[in-house]
Protein backbone atom coordinates (compact mmCIF):
# COMPACT_ATOMS: atom_id res chain seq x y z
CA UNK A 1 0.00 0.00 0.00
CA UNK A 2 0.92 3.26 -0.74
CA UNK A 3 2.28 5.57 2.33
CA UNK A 4 -0.80 7.55 2.45
CA UNK A 5 -4.33 5.70 2.26
CA UNK A 6 -7.85 7.54 0.53
CA UNK A 7 -10.07 8.39 2.69
CA UNK A 8 -11.68 5.55 4.77
CA UNK A 9 -9.23 3.33 3.86
CA UNK A 10 -6.66 2.57 7.07
CA UNK A 11 -2.66 1.39 6.47
CA UNK A 12 -2.38 -2.44 7.68
CA UNK A 13 1.28 -2.47 8.55
CA UNK A 14 1.29 -4.73 11.22
CA UNK A 15 -0.46 -7.21 9.17
CA UNK A 16 1.88 -6.54 6.68
CA UNK A 17 4.75 -7.04 9.21
CA UNK A 18 3.06 -10.24 9.92
CA UNK A 19 2.20 -11.89 7.21
CA UNK A 20 5.21 -10.72 5.14
CA UNK A 21 6.43 -12.59 2.04
CA UNK A 22 7.19 -16.03 3.51
CA UNK A 23 9.98 -18.21 1.88
CA UNK A 24 9.63 -16.05 -0.81
CA UNK A 25 8.61 -17.32 -4.57
CA UNK A 26 9.74 -20.65 -6.43
CA UNK A 27 12.08 -19.83 -9.73
CA UNK A 28 10.92 -22.34 -11.99
CA UNK A 29 13.02 -24.84 -13.56
CA UNK A 30 15.75 -24.00 -11.06
CA UNK A 31 16.15 -27.65 -10.10
CA UNK A 32 14.86 -29.29 -13.42
CA UNK A 33 17.01 -27.54 -15.70
CA UNK A 34 19.94 -30.03 -14.19
CA UNK A 35 17.62 -33.74 -14.65
CA UNK A 36 15.92 -33.52 -11.16
CA UNK A 37 12.50 -35.00 -10.68
CA UNK A 38 10.34 -36.06 -7.73
CA UNK A 39 9.19 -38.89 -9.79
CA UNK A 40 12.72 -40.26 -10.88
CA UNK A 41 14.45 -43.04 -8.70
CA UNK A 42 16.79 -42.10 -5.83
CA UNK A 43 19.72 -42.76 -7.67
CA UNK A 44 18.18 -40.65 -10.79
CA UNK A 45 17.63 -37.88 -8.27
CA UNK A 46 20.57 -37.80 -6.47
CA UNK A 47 22.66 -38.04 -9.60
CA UNK A 48 21.12 -34.36 -10.73
CA UNK A 49 21.45 -33.01 -6.53
CA UNK A 50 25.06 -33.63 -7.66
CA UNK A 51 24.71 -31.45 -10.65
CA UNK A 52 22.99 -28.83 -9.46
CA UNK A 53 25.28 -28.48 -5.93
CA UNK A 54 28.53 -28.70 -8.20
CA UNK A 55 26.65 -25.65 -10.25
CA UNK A 56 25.07 -23.73 -7.81
CA UNK A 57 26.53 -25.30 -4.13
CA UNK A 58 25.03 -26.84 -1.54
CA UNK A 59 23.10 -23.98 0.24
CA UNK A 60 21.03 -22.73 -2.16
CA UNK A 61 20.09 -26.53 -3.44
CA UNK A 62 19.13 -27.10 0.01
CA UNK A 63 17.12 -23.97 0.16
CA UNK A 64 15.48 -25.01 -3.09
CA UNK A 65 14.52 -28.56 -1.74
CA UNK A 66 13.20 -27.05 1.37
CA UNK A 67 11.30 -24.50 -0.13
CA UNK A 68 9.47 -26.93 -2.53
CA UNK A 69 8.94 -29.02 0.30
CA UNK A 70 7.29 -26.37 2.41
CA UNK A 71 4.95 -24.96 -0.32
CA UNK A 72 3.83 -28.98 -1.54
CA UNK A 73 3.08 -30.09 2.15
CA UNK A 74 -0.55 -29.75 2.22
CA UNK A 75 -0.64 -29.71 -1.58
CA UNK A 76 1.36 -33.15 -2.27
CA UNK A 77 2.36 -34.88 1.05
CA UNK A 78 3.81 -37.51 -0.36
CA UNK A 79 6.15 -35.49 -2.84
CA UNK A 80 6.87 -32.97 0.07
CA UNK A 81 8.02 -36.20 2.02
CA UNK A 82 10.75 -37.05 -1.26
CA UNK A 83 11.84 -33.52 -0.95
CA UNK A 84 12.45 -33.58 2.63
CA UNK A 85 14.61 -37.12 2.11
CA UNK A 86 15.95 -35.34 -0.57
CA UNK A 87 17.29 -31.81 1.61
CA UNK A 88 18.54 -34.00 4.24
CA UNK A 89 20.76 -35.84 2.04
CA UNK A 90 22.21 -32.92 0.91
CA UNK A 91 22.44 -31.38 4.37
CA UNK A 92 24.51 -34.46 5.43
CA UNK A 93 26.36 -35.17 2.19
CA UNK A 94 27.67 -31.66 1.04
CA UNK A 95 27.00 -29.26 4.08
CA UNK A 96 29.66 -29.37 7.29
CA UNK A 97 28.69 -29.35 10.29
CA UNK A 98 29.55 -27.25 13.44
Amino acid sequence: MPAKCGAGKTRRTAWQKKHGPGIGELHHGDLTSRGYSVTKSKTARRSALRRVVKAEGPLKAFRQLNAVAVYSKNSAPTKARTFKADRNWVRKTYMKSR
